[in-house]
């Protein structure tokens, strides 16, 4: 979790990235519930204000919620806390797309490149973690 750039520790705190990273879980957890059996989503847009720091190990809880809905364009805002403090928070996009559209373009991205296609992968749901 700690901010390593290049290989080389910068600061001993939970960096911005992996706040982002944690960020993308929440936002897809949240609207998870919400896609058909053959919809998959992307994401699209990242805004994040890092505004504490955390301590690396510290436990971080985070929170997102879905904010709007626009035809196929889900929003989640979120808030990540340090116990009661809000160490970040942000707006998260995804892209709502039949499965099978986004596996097109992902072959179609290798082929751009002339690289061999990726394994074929299923559906995947991230589900929720369990509850502590």
């Amino acid at each position: 979790m700690a901010a390593i750039l290049d290989g080389q520790l910068v600061h001993p705190v939970c960096s911005t990235f992996w706040l982002a990273y944690y960020a993308e879980v929440a936002a897809r957890r949240a609207i998870e519930p919400f896609l058909d059996g053959g919809e998959n989503a992307v994401g699209a847009e990242l805004w994040i204000a890092h505004n504490r720091m955390a301590p690396v190990g510290a436990e971080l809880r985070l929170r997102a919620r879905v904010t709007e809905v626009e035809g196929n364009r889900i929003w989640c805002t979120f808030e990540v806390f340090l116990g009661t403090r809000c160490v970040a928070h942000g707006r998260q996009l995804q892209v709502v797309l039949p499965h099978e559209v986004l596996r097109q373009r992902v072959q179609a991205a290798y082929a751009q490149l002339q690289l061999p296609p990726p394994a074929e992968h299923p559906n995947v749901r991230i589900g929720q973690p369990p509850m502590r």
